[in-house]
């Protein structure tokens, strides 16, 4: 009876804290209950990962951050972050055509393994905090292809070729096509980050009681991360998470978005 009680207990705090978006941590955890942690959660691993978008069911345990290319005649090499709540397979750019060579994590090197023709890593994570790897790594050519795969929800893009930096490379679903973008501009210097943000909430009279909450942005400059501190209501829980650009809700409630020039719209229900 004493057992059933302590892993009730924990489990109603694990849950509580998940509801909230405010996961507890091991350390706030009360002593008695952390010998239980492992046992609650081996059927919940994905309790610290953000929502997918439209879908508060549906978790996504790995996310990318900027994506850097430098492509010449001969070879290209690239370099890209990666944010991993759990442990998650993480793919690379590239293809079977065009497959990543002498790639490390974090300064080491790394197994690249094909999962469907995508080049792919398994990168670890602990429940506690998330992971962030480093990934670098190369191609070899004998000339810049026309396009080229690169990871999912990839919405910062560095790409420079031929020594030349292109501001606005052009992606057409999931490929990033370096014909047109080799005909850009380079980088204007001194280039200012604006961000203007516009807050529009529509009261649902719904059992329970339901807010959207309609995000505005005005954005000029290059393309960037931001993190938007807490746009929920205090006690409201996301049900849905609706963005043209790449976008997640942390665990702790932040939203953050890939942004890129141009009036774009976001709406969290």
């Amino acid at each position: 009876m004493n057992r059933l009680v302590w892993l009730l207990c924990l489990s109603i705090l694990f849950f509580a804290s998940f509801t909230q978006a405010k996961p507890l941590t091991r350390e706030q955890v009360p002593e008695p209950l952390k010998p239980w942690i492992s046992w609650v959660v081996q059927d919940n691993p994905e309790l610290a990962c953000p929502f997918l978008y439209n879908s508060y069911e549906q978790k996504r345990c790995s996310w990318p951050t900027q994506l850097s290319l430098d492509l010449t005649s001969s070879k290209g090499v690239f370099s890209i972050s990666w944010k991993v709540y759990k442990e998650s397979w993480v793919s690379l750019p590239g293809d079977s055509k065009h497959w990543p060579l002498n790639v490390t994590v974090n300064g080491k090197p790394a197994l690249v393994m094909n999962k469907n023709g995508i080049p792919s890593i398994k990168l670890a994570a602990d429940l506690d905090h998330q992971a962030t790897y480093h990934i670098k790594g190369e191609f070899l050519w004998d000339v810049i292809p026309d396009n080229l795969m690169i990871p999912d929800d990839t919405g910062l893009i560095n790409l420079t070729i031929k020594g030349l930096a292109i501001p606005a490379p052009t992606i057409k679903d999931g490929q990033l096509w370096l014909k047109e973008s080799d005909s850009g501009q380079s980088k204007p210097e001194n280039i200012q980050n604006n961000l203007e943000i516009q807050a529009f909430r529509k009261i649902i009279d719904e059992v329970p009681l339901q807010v959207l909450t309609r995000l505005e942005l005005d954005v000029s400059g290059e393309q960037r991360e931001v993190k938007l501190a807490y746009p929920l209501l205090n006690g409201f829980i996301p049900l849905q998470l609706q963005s043209p650009l790449p976008a997640r809700l942390e665990p702790d409630g932040q939203l953050v978005v890939q942004v890129r020039p141009g009036r774009w719209q976001i709406e969290i229900l």
